[in-house]
């Protein structure tokens, strides 16, 4: 039988690719992702699906520059990404979630492109080519 939740979360793992030595080191860890309400909501975060009439009069979207893309990107995962398994700090204890915590790693490039690549993943059926 199909349980309809509207709030639905889930586990999805995610690969990390860190630079070192001309390569890449892979680090690995669960994330826990919230399921948009709507699909429309992971291209478009700022807008509601359900209003029309802002649709219909909506203006052309206006340039921007890298910060304010980098910007949007972390607010748009920040929304789905609520906790996570599997990471550490240097001490080896596990490092708790919080929305701090969170925005910290959303800062390092590597992590938000991982997150952003497990989401697409997940939600969209988007698997990166190796």
């Amino acid at each position: 039988m199909f349980v309809f939740e509207e709030d639905y979360c889930f586990d999805w793992p995610v690969k990390v690719a860190y630079p070192t030595g001309g390569g890449e080191e892979i680090r690995e860890f669960t994330a826990r992702f919230r399921l948009p309400a709507d699909e429309l909501q992971i291209f478009e975060p700022d807008k509601d699906p359900d209003d029309k009439a802002a649709e219909d009069n909506a203006a052309p979207p206006a340039p921007t520059d890298i910060r304010a893309l980098i910007a949007r990107s972390r607010d748009r995962l920040a929304q789905y990404w609520i906790g996570w398994t599997g990471i550490e700090t240097p001490a080896g204890t596990p490092l708790p979630f919080s929305e701090d915590t969170r925005a910290r790693l959303l800062k390092q490039r590597p992590i938000r492109l991982a997150i952003d690549a497990a989401l697409s993943e997940a939600i969209l059926g988007i698997r990166e080519k190796n």
